[in-house]
């Protein structure tokens, strides 16, 4: 599919797609992590850098919870930040504390857009006692699409 730009074609043809709740709650995960990292939100990437650095640790050691490897989990802490503040500054002209928001991206708010719609369907479906998240706010409309429908298949 490439870069997107302005200039592709849009169809106003719906699609279905059938997904496991398990794939529900990845590709909200996704849309979501995804349009932050456009908006120069550079918490996910230091998130996935460190995600990818605690794998690496547990393949090395057998051990899931050993943060000894490498150079060490300070080291790598301050190695991510460094390395974040410096695409930050570098590609969005953002200081560490700044980031864009909505509005910064079309296809960023399309993004959140299905994000919301995804995780207020998941959090339908959790018991109402346990419903403690900000999920149950109704999805907002902040891309120039049309907000997505989910609906469960009758089992």
């Amino acid at each position: 599919m490439g870069r997107l730009t302005t200039n592709q074609k849009t169809s106003k043809q719906d699609y279905i797609l059938h997904l496991t709740r398990m794939q529900v709650i990845v590709l909200s995960y996704a849309c979501e992590r995804f349009a932050r990292l456009i908006c120069g939100q550079d918490w996910v990437l230091r998130e996935l850098m460190e995600s990818a650095w605690e794998k690496r640790s547990k393949e090395a050691t057998g051990n899931p919870t050993s943060l000894v490897y490498d150079c060490g989990w300070r080291e790598m802490r301050r190695e991510t930040d460094d390395l974040c503040k410096r695409i930050k500054k570098r590609f969005w002209g953002l200081s560490d504390d700044e980031y864009k928001d909505i509005h910064y991206d079309q296809y960023a708010d399309i993004l959140f857009d299905i994000h919301q719609v995804l995780k207020h369907r998941i959090w339908t479906e959790i018991p109402e006692d346990e419903r403690w998240t900000c999920d149950g706010n109704a999805p907002m409309r902040f891309g120039k699409e049309p907000l997505a429908k989910i609906e469960r298949v009758k089992d």
